[in-house]
């Protein structure tokens, strides 16, 4: 595995319209579930022209069903306005921890795709995430194929190896 995989910038999602005065701007994550963007973190912005600026999170309230982020420096709604579509992204390294058996999709592509006997046969592309589970895409010479992240067809994910087994035979009998 790369030994910077740590300093990669991970989006987290875009920050939407003004909220108030005050500088304050809704933010859609790309995961429901994040736990990432929280106060005192520091993340990358980078604005719809390209330009990037590190900013500290000051303050994230839950409005309902959405996030509300202030970022320190970013006083008062015109300022706030110059930052509507922006991407947020954090360190990979500054990811929250995971429990045993868990990974962070962001962590998969590239890992090398071994068959039941150990044989390296392709190397993952992506991951989709579907409402009931996610698949692995992989490139297994000419063909991409998507492999359901379920013990049926994924024997073993090992990110400190940088691989994945799966069950070849078990795929192609769907």
């Amino acid at each position: 595995m790369q030994s910077n995989r740590g300093d990669r910038w991970i989006d987290l999602g875009v920050l939407g319209r003004p909220r108030g005065l005050l500088g304050a701007l809704w933010f859609r994550a790309y995961n429901d579930h994040t736990e990432s963007v929280t106060p005192g973190r520091k993340v990358r912005v980078t604005d719809t022209k390209g330009v990037e600026r590190m900013l500290l999170v000051a303050d994230m309230d839950i409005e309902g069903k959405g996030i509300v982020l202030r970022l320190a420096g970013v006083d008062g709604r015109e300022a706030a306005e110059a930052l509507v579509n922006a991407k947020v992204a954090l360190r990979r390294k500054d990811l929250p921890p995971l429990e045993e058996g868990e990974y962070y999709h962001c962590d998969l592509p590239g890992l090398s795709v071994l068959d039941a006997s150990g044989a390296a046969v392709g190397e993952v592309v992506g991951v989709e995430a579907y409402p009931t589970v996610d698949a692995l895409r992989v490139k297994v010479g000419d063909e991409e194929l998507e492999v359901p992240v379920t013990g049926d067809f994924v024997l073993a994910l090992d990110l400190d190896a940088g691989s994945v087994t799966i069950d070849l035979a078990a795929l192609r009998d769907v």
